[in-house]
């Protein structure tokens, strides 16, 4: 045991330089109190299906491992057809259970993985340490050991399938059929009164066979005899847990690993995508290498290798320059003057001035071939914002820039004032305005005013500044007013304001139709509908529409119900039917023929007779034997007219809820879900297609 414990301190060291801590149940996002259930993979292979599992949370795995799991096979499809009886098969005649100590001991021999496992499993101390804060025990936390013990165990089984079949994570089905598929089932045998452990399954079949995919090609940054490689974990693929990185310096005839054990990515969250980064030493920055990128399944396989990527080192310039001052004159000409150490003057060729208008840029290159021993220079071709850098332009390898200044000019002269303001107004009271663009370089943008009196204060309508040379406007056409003014002021990017545009006078159409009517209330009463709104208070009103619409005719159009008077705010609808829904709106019109726009249609169903659509048989059998019971029920209901049957469940004594949902013409169905010693309320009722839903028939079941 002492050296298997020298084999997990050697794993950890590797981590520490290139990996990072993985394991299959890490993959979703563990909240503070993560529930204990167990998740599960699944590969078809050409004759077998293999499974990997794992708990979610520490206590589970220590709980799990001494009870150990049950594997249940449900066959589900024969020669691409669903099975009308579903067969079920438990694959182990035994728990699940990690092997007894004395059989790791040949296995530990030739693989490192199964001797991480088996000394978290069997070890009387787990304290994963090294000498440095980067050691995989500043990864994972140190407050408790049964933690240390469940995270390496699972980053060593998703490495080894092998060892993870030791330790009771893993099977292989080798009894499966190529012309099925099946629901592989696991659960725990430990006593759900100690810790509830919740299952998991996979749905596969030996048809779902796929092949490994190739993966993509990794970035890399050169540096001074070293590399930078990187990749993104789900963009790569998300087949793969972990990497080996392989490297080649004869041009692709002969490839090593460049660690080795395969890289991790301790970051990987919520099956996002999250870069994992390798370095890498070069010999020289002369010689060319290839490099490419092969992943590792949760299965212990090696995936095929992606296109090389070609690497060379280069030299970098130790030597960056620095912006220190820049001063603007009174023309608005720039002085810059700059630091760079007089050591690095015979590494460069000379300087050269980057400008931007923004931050990020880009940045165009202004002044090249300013001499290496240059520590100012002039430059009067300004924008109104600026952003300066400097390079050191390097005799061989990598330049070196520095970082971007902010230049702005004095500037207090605001621009012209806009010219060619025009506006259309359309009957609804849109107003579009437009105008002539700026000419000067610096524009920012503009303000839109308006004042409904002529010779009155403008108010902007706008509260930041626009960047298009147009503006959408909406006025109230019933009104006192008859007319509209508009004008228009221009900004620069330094916030001066021009004086306003010329003031524009538009005219209001005269035609207005009628305010809408809006639905007040309703009332569902003896399978009518009372239906209340408030009336148009507009003078030229001469009648009230009111239109309905059957929700279950969905091409028919609203079909006109009743026109009523210019006063009326109440009607009662006596032409509805039990289970239906209607739509109702209401419009006001003119003594013109103009009519109001209709507001949001009124939504009301009238309820149906539930005892139409009741069940009318309902039992259960139980089989303690077989741990599942069977419900059936029986009606005297039109499969045609079925549109589902609803199932809820609850142990007696708990509200009860929806438990399934089965299809029209469905007469039974199985619970495996139980708790020995435990009663529960089962119900059923169907819902129509017309949207009747019957009665809820209920029956009680001990187990």
């Amino acid at each position: 045991m002492l050296r298997i414990l020298k084999i997990i301190v050697m794993i950890s060291a590797g981590m520490c330089c290139f990996g990072s801590l993985h394991a299959q149940a890490g993959k979703d996002k563990q909240p503070v109190k993560e529930k204990p259930a167990i998740r599960v993979l699944a590969r078809a292979t050409a004759d077998r299906i293999l499974l990997r599992w794992a708990v979610t949370t520490p206590a589970a795995w220590k709980f799990t491992n001494g009870y150990g799991f049950e594997i249940t096979r449900f066959t589900i499809m024969r020669d691409g057809k669903t099975l009308p009886v579903v067969t079920r098969k438990v694959l182990n005649a035994t728990p699940i259970k990690p092997a007894p100590l004395e059989r790791w001991e040949q296995i530990v021999q030739h693989d490192s993985y199964a001797a991480v496992i088996a000394q978290a499993l069997y070890g009387k101390d787990f304290e994963v340490s090294g000498k440095t804060d980067k050691s995989i025990a500043s990864m994972i936390s140190q407050t408790n050991e049964i933690t240390q013990r469940y995270a390496m165990s699972l980053y060593a089984a998703d490495n080894s399938f092998a060892a993870a079949k030791m330790a009771g994570w893993a099977w292989e089905d080798t009894t499966a059929v190529q012309n099925e598929k099946y629901l592989y089932r696991i659960r725990t045998l430990g006593p759900v009164t100690t810790m509830r452990v919740d299952s998991s399954g996979a749905l596969i079949g030996l048809k779902d066979y796929q092949p490994l995919p190739v993966p993509a090609v990794p970035a890399f940054i050169s540096g001074n005899k070293s590399v930078l490689l990187s990749w993104r974990q789900q963009i790569v693929s998300s087949d793969y847990t972990s990497w080996y990185v392989e490297k080649s310096a004869d041009n692709g005839l002969n490839y090593t690993k460049t660690t080795g054990l395969p890289v991790t990515n301790i970051n990987q969250k919520d099956n996002k995508a999250s870069t994992t980064w390798l370095t890498d030493s070069l010999k020289d920055n002369n010689t060319t290498y290839l490099y490419r990128l092969r992943g590792v399944t949760p299965f212990g396989e090696t995936g095929p290798p992606s296109l090389p990527v070609k690497v060379k080192g280069q030299e970098l310039l130790e030597y960056v320059p620095h912006i220190r001052r820049n001063e603007i004159d009174e023309k608005g000409g720039m002085t810059m003057t700059w630091e760079f150490d007089q050591q690095g003057n015979d590494k460069i060729k000379g300087f050269a001035l980057n400008q931007a208008e923004k931050e990020a840029g880009p940045y165009k290159v202004v002044m090249e071939n300013i001499p290496a021993d240059s520590r100012e220079l002039k430059y009067d071709k300004l924008f109104p914002t600026n952003y300066f850098t400097i390079t050191a332009v390097a005799k061989e390898g990598k330049s070196s820039l520095s970082f971007p200044v902010l230049v702005q000019p004095v500037d207090s002269t605001p621009p012209a004032a806009p010219v060619g303001v025009q506006a259309v107004i359309d009957s609804a009271g849109k107003v579009t305005i437009t105008w002539e663009r700026n000419k000067e370089t610096d524009m920012l943008g503009y303000k839109v005013f308006r004042a409904h009196v002529g010779g009155h204060e403008m108010s902007p309508i706008t509260d930041t500044v626009i960047f298009a040379n147009s503006f959408k406007d909406s006025v109230v056409i019933k009104s006192l007013n008859s007319k509209v003014y508009y004008a228009v002021t221009a900004f620069d990017k330094r916030y001066n304001q021009s004086a306003f545009s010329q003031v524009i006078t538009v005219k209001k159409p005269d035609v207005v139709p009628p305010s809408s009517p809006v639905f007040a209330a309703y009332k569902v009463i003896d399978n009518s509908v009372k239906l209340n709104w408030i009336a148009s208070q507009d003078d030229d009103v001469a009648a009230h529409v009111l239109y309905r619409r059957n929700m279950a005719d969905s091409g028919v159009r609203w079909q006109e119900l009743k026109v009523l008077g210019i006063k009326a705010d109440y009607y009662q609808d006596i032409a509805v039917e039990p289970g239906r829904s209607y739509s109702y709106i209401i419009i006001a019109r003119d003594s013109s023929g103009l009519e109001s726009t209709a507001v949001k249609p009124l939504l009301v169903s009238i309820p149906p007779k539930p005892e139409a659509a009741k069940v009318k048989s309902f039992n259960a059998t139980v089989y303690r034997d077989k741990f599942y019971l069977e419900i059936f029920w029986k009606d005297n209901l039109d499969i045609a007219a079925v549109q589902e049957y609803q199932l809820y469940k609850a142990p007696v004594g708990t509200p009860i809820s929806l438990w399934k949902v089965m299809k029209a013409g469905s007469r039974q169905t199985v619970d495996e879900e139980l708790v020995v010693n435990t009663e529960y309320q089962y119900g059923i009722r169907a819902v129509m297609k017309d949207g009747t839903i019957g009665q809820l028939t209920t029956i009680r079941v001990s187990y």
